[in-house]
C-alpha cells in the first residue's frame, strides 16, 4: 500500500482543469447479470463525470459507461471500469486525500477543498462520513487476521477530545491503510491508491457492496467478507 496521501502543496490549490474526455470502450459481450448471473446484451451508454486522482493532482473526466440488459430477468445495469467507484463524482482516492489533509496533515477544510475542486462543505461531509464508516477495532482485527505478523494498529493517531470527528476520521483512514496493505499481501489486486479506495473497491467488486455517502448502505459491516470469499469473524 502506498502511504497516506500527503497534503496537497499550495501550488496545486487551483480550480480543476478542463474536462478530459475518455473514449468509449466496451468488450464484445457484457459480463453476466449482477442479479441472476445470466448472459445479456449491450443496451446503450450512460454519461458520467468523475473527479479522479492522477499523478500530479486530480482530473475531471467525462466518461461514457456501457449499459447492459439481462436476457433472463430483464435487469439493466451499468458496467464500471477498474478504478471507478459507483455513485461518486469525487472518487474515493480523491476523498481520502482531502480527508487526510484535514485529519492527519494539519490542513484546513477550505485548502483541502480547493486542492481537489470541491466545496468546503463537501470536505467536511466526507470527513464525517469516514469517521462513521467502520469501527477502528474491526478494521484492525480483520487486518491482523489476514496478516498476523504485520504491526496492525501502529501509527494510529491519538484520540483528540477537542475534535472527536476529525480525530476518528484520521484513525479510520490509518486503519484502512493497514487493512489494504494486508489484503495486498494476500494477493488481492484492486485499482486504488489509498486504503479507503482499496477496501471499498474490494468489497464492491468481490461482493457487490456499494457504500454510499448519503443513501443506501453507509457503513462497512464489522463482518466484512474476507479475501478468500468467507466472512470475517
Amino acid at each position: 500500500m502506498q502511504d497516506l496521501p500527503s497534503p496537497a502543496p499550495e501550488r496545486k490549490c487551483l480550480a480543476l482543469p478542463s474536462t478530459t474526455v475518455i473514449p468509449r470502450e466496451r468488450t464484445a459481450r457484457p459480463p453476466p447479470c449482477d442479479r441472476c448471473s445470466s448472459p445479456g446484451w449491450w443496451n446503450g451508454w450512460r454519461r458520467v463525470f468523475a473527479v479522479v486522482a492522477v499523478l500530479l493532482g486530480v482530473e475531471r473526466q467525462e466518461r461514457w459507461l456501457p449499459r447492459a440488459k439481462c436476457s433472463s430477468c430483464g435487469h439493466g445495469f451499468t458496467v464500471y471500469p477498474d478504478g471507478l467507484y459507483p455513485q461518486r463524482q469525487f472518487q474515493l482516492d480523491v476523498v481520502a486525500g482531502a480527508v487526510a489533509e484535514v485529519t492527519l496533515g494539519g490542513g484546513t477544510a477550505p485548502a483541502a477543498a480547493t486542492a481537489v475542486g470541491a466545496s468546503e462543505r463537501s470536505v467536511r461531509r466526507w470527513t464525517r462520513w469516514v469517521a462513521r464508516l467502520c469501527e477502528v477495532a474491526d478494521l484492525c482485527a480483520l487486518a491482523a487476521r489476514l496478516d498476523p505478523e504485520a504491526p496492525t494498529g501502529a501509527g494510529l493517531p491519538a484520540h483528540d477530545p477537542t475534535h472527536p470527528t476529525r480525530g476518528r476520521a484520521g484513525q479510520v483512514l490509518v486503519a484502512l491503510e493497514h487493512l489494504g496493505a494486508a489484503l495486498r499481501r494476500r494477493g488481492v489486486a484492486v485499482a486504488a491508491r489509498t486504503g479507503l479506495a482499496f477496501v471499498l473497491a474490494w468489497q464492491w467488486t468481490t461482493h457487490g457492496l456499494v457504500v454510499g455517502l448519503v443513501a443506501g448502505v453507509r457503513r462497512l459491516s464489522p463482518r466484512m467478507a474476507g479475501c478468500d470469499g468467507g466472512a470475517a469473524a
